[in-house]
């Protein structure tokens, strides 16, 4: 190497091996390219409307007001003989999955009266044999509507009811 390359190579200027950029402009590279991806991960905090998006949720469904917060349910409900009600639990409608057994209500609702009677006639047999429900005498297929907030509240009484099915319970 000449005298003045030997100089310039060591003041960190001049010919490198391989004639690469210097360390200072590969971290400054490095730099704009992290802080670029940072400004696209944050740009769906700034869109007008926001929008939900990969790779930042803002989770509206969570962070939003609601202007309603009724919320329906296909349910089959335990009654006993004074009138009081009480969910029956998804393994007694058919499933020990609570979507599968939602699903498996919401299709009888859908199908009509005749496949709301049998799905009922199906949960009261069932609800026959359990002891922890011993104290229930009828078995109602419906659709209830309740005010969500309220409900968690502790005001657990529908806002409107939907009765598909009733029947009764076994010999009770």
């Amino acid at each position: 190497m000449s005298g003045d390359a030997a100089a310039s190579a060591a003041a960190g200027g001049g010919a490198r091996p391989g004639g690469g950029p210097r360390l200072s402009e590969r971290k400054g590279y490095a730099y704009g390219v992290t802080a670029g991806l940072v400004l696209l991960m944050l740009a769906p905090l700034f869109r007008r409307p926001p929008v939900d998006s990969f790779p930042l949720s803002t989770y509206p469904m969570f962070s939003w007001g609601r202007h309603d917060a009724r919320t329906t349910v296909e349910r089959a409900v335990g009654v006993d003989s004074r009138g009081e009600r009480r969910p029956i639990p998804p393994r007694l409608v058919g499933s020990e999955e609570v979507l599968q057994a939602k699903a498996t209500l919401a299709h009888s609702i859908r199908q009509g009266a005749r496949a709301a009677r049998a799905l009922c006639r199906g949960v009261a047999a069932r609800v026959a044999e359990d002891d922890r429900y011993a104290d229930v005498v009828k078995v109602e297929i419906r659709t209830d509507t309740f005010d969500a907030v309220a409900f968690f509240d502790g005001h657990e009484t529908p806002i409107d009811s939907k009765l598909h099915a009733s029947c009764k319970v076994g010999a009770r």
